[in-house]
């Protein structure tokens, strides 16, 4: 207990640095699929226990047990849409579970303009971003499990476009201790992409978490969190989430 309480002090040490806004692509992979996640503040990475690990954690992919589809979808100003789906399921030859995953970011038609046509020429474009991935995930021992996901990323903008490739990896340990986990996570390592002929890095993010069931009953669970990220294209973050469950039919998060 005493290495865990160390290494916690330790980390956000680590992590201090400056911020890089505007030096990664990509971004449509920083963007939260599950309201629940959102709502936790991120600290739902070492919370996981549904089919959205894939996305926050695919260390706690394994914990979770059976068949589980998730579907998400989000619409933003200015016609821009955001799917999500998951699908994961035992891995029965190999042990662990398996999982998959798909994101897609895009907008309606928007008119070409051009200095002669500032009204437009009649024709039209659009952009859109996809991944698709494919994640594995087994328990180690009773209390950790690891996972990986490997992603196929494109950016489409009109006529050109942008292709590349990325891996998650988290891992997930339960202390055992008023149900305390620990989440760790890297996501979107990868090499850089290239569009036309300008190379840009993916938003590669190093998460922590830790969170624990505060209370516990047949009628109330409080869930109490931290969060900590160190992404590459900005400054440190960190938050405090929890989550409170009446009779495990009414959930009230913040």
């Amino acid at each position: 207990m005493k290495k865990l309480l160390l290494l916690l002090l330790f980390i956000p040490c680590v992590v201090y640095g400056q911020a890089k806004v505007g030096t990664a692509g990509a971004q449509f992979l920083e963007i939260g699929p599950s309201a629940r996640g959102q709502a936790m503040g991120n600290m739902y990475m070492s919370v996981t226990n549904d089919v959205f690990a894939v996305y926050y954690n695919p260390g706690a992919v394994a914990a979770n047990k059976g068949k589980e589809l998730a579907l998400s979808y989000i619409k933003y100003p200015a016609d821009i849409n955001y799917n999500f789906f998951a699908f994961t399921m035992p891995a029965y030859r190999i042990g662990g579970k398996i999982g998959f995953s798909g994101t897609a970011l895009y907008m309606d038609q928007m008119p070409v303009r051009t200095p002669a046509h500032p009204e437009g020429t009649g024709q039209t474009f659009t952009a859109a971003d996809y991944s698709f991935g494919l994640t594995y995930s087994r328990m180690l021992t009773d209390r950790f499990s690891v996972g990986v996901t490997a992603k196929y990323i494109g950016e489409y903008l009109a006529d050109e476009k942008a292709l590349g490739w990325a891996a998650d990896i988290g891992t997930i340990y339960f202390t055992g201790f008023h149900n305390m986990r620990l989440g760790i996570a890297v996501t979107n390592f990868g090499p850089d992409m290239k569009f036309i002929d300008r190379p840009y890095p993916l938003p590669m993010n190093f998460r922590f978490s830790i969170s624990s069931d505060i209370i516990s009953d047949a009628t109330n669970l409080l869930t109490v969190g931290f969060y900590g990220s160190h992404p590459a294209d900005n400054l440190e973050k960190f938050s405090l989430g929890t989550e409170y469950w009446f009779n495990r039919m009414l959930a009230v998060r913040g």
